[in-house]
C-alpha cells in the first residue's frame, strides 16, 4: 500500500508539473547512442548490447536510412531552377513512402543493427538475465539466418524447470521488439516535428507481428517443423533456441509441468526438435493462439501508420491516440496510449489491461517529456504502475511499477549527453528484460540534425 501511495503521488505531481519551454524545430535526424547500460553491460554473459541499447541502435540505423531516403527523394523531385509543383510533391511523397516500406521489409533483414537483429537481441537480453549465453544469428560477424543460437537443450530444460516465466518471456521478447520500436517511433515523432516520418516502418512492424501470429496459427507451421530440420545442424547448440516463437510460447505456457525434453526427437540429429507446430497445441491452446492473432490487429490502430502523426485542435492543444497489443509471459497486455501537447506541456498518458487465462489486472502510466530546466539542461520523467497476474495460471497479482528519470546536458545545440535512471519493482514492462526488482543506469549521447 505504501508503494502504491508513492507511485500515485508522483503520478499526480507529474500531471501538475509546469514546463517552461517548447521545441518548434523540424528535425531531419535524431540519434541516441547509449554508451553504457548498467548492470546489463557487466552482468550479461556477453556483456552487451543491453535491451535498450539494441532498441536505440536499431532505431538509429532506421533514422539514418530514412534520412537518406528523404534526401534522395528531394534530390530527384525538387528542381533547382523550377517550381516545386503539387504533382512533384505528390510524386516525392509516394517515392519516399514506397522506398521506406521496401526498406522496412527487406532492409530489416540485413545482418546489422536493424529489425531482425533487434528482434534477436531482445531474445538474448531476456535469456542473458538468467545467465544463459547465446549468439545473434543475424549479425555480420556471426551468421545471417535470423536465429538465436548457442544454447543447449540442457540449459533450456533447466530454464523451464526453474524459471518458466523467464523462458516464456524470452520467446516473446522478439515480437515485443517490433511493438516497442513502434511505440518509441510514434511518441518521438509526435513530440518532435520531422522532415520525414517513419510511417512506412510503423506499418511494416504492425504487419510483421500480425503475420507471425498468422503463420503460427496455420498448417504452414507444421510443414516448417518437418521441412526445416534437414537444413539445420545436427548439433542442438547450433539450432535456434525457440524454433517458432509463438507456438513455443503457447505450448510451454499451457504445459508448464511438461518436461522440455518431451518434445519430438530431432530427425537425424541429437536432442529434441525445438519447433512446435500448430497441431502440437491442444485445442484450447489453438483457440488461445487464434485469439491472440486477432488481438494483434490492435497494433494497426495507430493514426501515425496512416500519416496522422498529430491531431491538432488549436495552437495550444494537439494529441494522438493509439492502441498496443503485446503477448506476455502471463498472457497479454492491451494498452491505449495518448500523447498530448498542451501549451508548453509534452505529456503522455497510457492505460493497460493485463490478462492471463482467467483473470486480469490493470496498469496506468504517465510521462512528462522535454522539460527544459535551463538553457543546457532538459529532463524526461515517466511513471508506470501495474497490477499484473503473477503467471498464466496463477491469478495472484503483482503490484508494482517503474520510474524513469532522464537528464540531458547540451554541449552544443545539436549534441547532448544523457543519464537515465530507471527503478522498477517486480513485474513486466516492455523494453525491460527484468521480471524482478531492478535499478538501471544508462549513459549516452544524443545528436540532432535540424532542418
Amino acid at each position: 500500500m505504501k508503494n502504491k501511495q508513492i507511485f500515485l503521488s508522483i503520478f499526480l505531481w507529474t500531471l501538475t508539473f509546469i514546463a517552461n519551454g517548447q521545441d518548434t524545430a523540424t528535425y531531419k535526424l535524431r540519434l541516441s547512442l547509449p554508451l553504457f547500460d548498467l548492470p546489463q553491460n557487466y552482468s550479461l554473459p556477453n556483456r552487451g548490447p543491453s535491451m535498450q541499447q539494441s532498441l536505440e541502435l536499431s532505431n538509429d540505423f532506421y533514422e539514418l536510412s530514412f534520412w537518406g531516403i528523404d534526401a534522395l527523394g528531394d534530390k530527384l523531385f525538387i528542381p533547382k531552377n523550377k517550381k516545386y509543383t503539387k504533382g512533384r510533391k505528390i510524386s516525392n511523397a509516394i517515392f519516399k513512402y514506397g522506398l521506406g516500406l521496401g526498406f522496412s521489409q527487406y532492409g530489416s533483414e540485413l545482418p546489422i543493427p536493424l529489425g531482425v537483429w533487434g528482434h534477436e537481441e531482445f531474445h538474448r537480453s531476456v535469456l542473458g538475465v538468467d545467465n544463459i549465453s547465446s549468439k545473434n544469428g543475424n549479425w555480420i560477424l556471426n551468421r545471417w539466418d535470423g536465429t538465436v543460437y548457442g544454447i543447449s537443450d540442457y540449459s533450456l530444460t533447466n530454464e523451464k524447470n526453474q524459471n518458466i516465466n523467464n523462458l516464456l518471456y524470452s520467446y516473446l521478447a522478439g515480437v515485443q521488439y517490433e511493438i516497442a520500436l513502434n511505440q518509441k517511433i510514434t511518441l518521438n515523432d509526435f513530440y518532435k516535428n520531422r522532415t520525414l516520418n517513419k510511417n512506412a516502418l510503423l506499418l511494416y512492424n504492425a504487419y510483421y507481428t500480425y503475420n507471425y501470429f498468422k503463420f503460427s496459427t496455420s498448417s504452414i507451421s507444421d510443414s516448417v517443423k518437418v521441412l526445416a530440420p534437414p537444413h539445420e545442424s545436427k548439433n542442438p547448440i547450433e539450432r535456434d533456441f525457440a524454433g517458432a516463437d509463438l507456438t513455443a510460447w503457447v505450448y510451454d505456457m499451457f504445459n508448464p509441468s511438461t518436461a522440455f525434453t518431451s518434445r519430438d526427437s530431432f530427425p537425424g540429429g541429437d536432442g529434441v526438435n525445438r519447433r512446435i507446430g500448430f497441431s502440437d497445441l491442444s485445442s484450447e491452446g489453438q483457440s488461445y493462439l487464434k485469439k491472440q492473432k486477432d488481438l494483434s490487429l490492435l497494433n494497426f490502430i495507430n493514426p501515425a501508420i496512416f500519416f496522422i502523426n498529430k491531431i491538432k485542435l488549436n495552437n495550444n492543444f494537439s494529441f494522438n491516440l493509439f492502441t498496443q497489443y503485446s503477448p506476455t509471459h502471463f498472457g497479454n497486455d492491451i494498452a491505449v496510449f495518448v500523447p498530448v501537447k498542451y501549451k508548453k506541456f509534452d505529456l503522455l498518458l497510457n492505460i493497460h489491461n493485463y490478462s492471463n487465462k482467467t483473470a486480469s489486472g490493470f496498469g496506468i502510466g504517465t510521462g512528462l517529456y522535454n522539460y527544459i530546466l535551463s538553457e543546457k539542461l532538459e529532463t524526461d520523467i515517466t511513471l508506470n504502475f501495474w497490477n499484473q497476474p503473477k503467471s498464466f495460471y496463477d491469478n495472484a497479482k503483482i503490484i508494482g511499477g517503474q520510474i524513469s528519470l532522464t537528464t540531458k546536458y547540451y554541449f552544443k545545440n545539436n549534441l547532448s549527453g544523457f543519464v537515465n535512471l530507471i527503478g522498477k519493482t517486480k513485474g513486466w514492462i516492455i523494453s525491460n528484460p527484468y521480471l524482478k526488482d531492478n535499478v538501471t543506469v544508462q549513459f549516452g549521447l544524443n545528436y540532432n540534425l535540424k532542418k
